[in-house]
């Protein structure tokens, strides 16, 4: 079994790589895309996936593993090349078919009041504005650290508002066994929409950075989630 670690577009692979460290020290093959690595600007949402497909190498045995809005991204990578299961990561619970945006419509109308004059946007860690939702992000727990924090930010790429008009038209997907982690109670509509879906449902009591600041935890989980899912295709 090798896991797929596919990090949301507005936190880079760096986001994941405590998970995929921790996956790799138990001897798990790990494929950590990142889409950013080698472009000075993000490519459209909708072709998002063609870049992803162009970095890895799928098989049979391989989990996709998608956090945050990369639950999108995973679904329709998983229709386009082989996969064995998907476990979404506190992220949207797509649409089995159609258009899929990559942020939710109330979140737009956020960020769009963040824009500067010219379209752009600050810097994801930047748009929250709040305690409350840096607590429930984990951004108040990476500021401890401030040359985490600062490493981690110098990394987060510059998006237009314009940007997140766009959809990705998913082919149909949800044949495909899934299950969901949730991290954090921004998510706590995805979860219930999980298990409206009969998938397995994990809870695990942290915040949306959970993969970056408490990656055993998580890594466990996605194993354990991982042979759950396998175990109720081959019995």
């Amino acid at each position: 079994m090798e896991f797929v670690l596919v990090p949301g577009p507005m936190v880079r692979a760096s986001s994941l790589e405590p998970t995929a460290c921790h996956l790799e020290r138990l001897g798990y093959r790990i494929q950590l895309p990142d889409v950013l690595a080698h472009r000075h600007t993000p490519p459209a949402w909708r072709e998002w996936t063609s870049h992803l497909a162009a970095l890895v190498d799928l098989s049979p045995r391989s989990v996709l593993v998608g956090h945050s809005s990369a639950t999108t991204l995973i679904a329709d990578l998983a229709a386009r090349m082989p996969c064995r299961c998907l476990i979404m990561v506190d992220g949207e619970v797509p649409p089995s078919k159609g258009a899929a945006a990559p942020i939710r419509p109330g979140l737009r109308e956020l960020i769009e009041s963040l824009a500067r004059p010219d379209g752009t946007l600050p810097i994801w860690s930047r748009w929250q504005g709040d305690q409350r939702r840096e607590a429930l992000l984990g951004l108040d727990i990476l500021a401890c650290d401030p040359a985490a924090l600062a490493a981690f930010e110098s990394e987060l790429p510059i998006f237009s508002v314009e940007w997140f008009d766009d959809v990705i038209e998913l082919s149909k997907w949800d044949h495909i066994p899934a299950g969901f982690i949730q991290t954090s109670a921004i998510h706590d509509h995805s979860a219930a929409q999980a298990r409206y879906r009969d998938w397995p449902v994990v809870r695990l009591d942290g915040t949306h950075l959970h993969p970056t600041l408490r990656p055993a935890e998580t890594g466990d989980a996605i194993v354990a989630m991982s042979n759950r899912l396998i175990q109720n295709v081959d019995p």
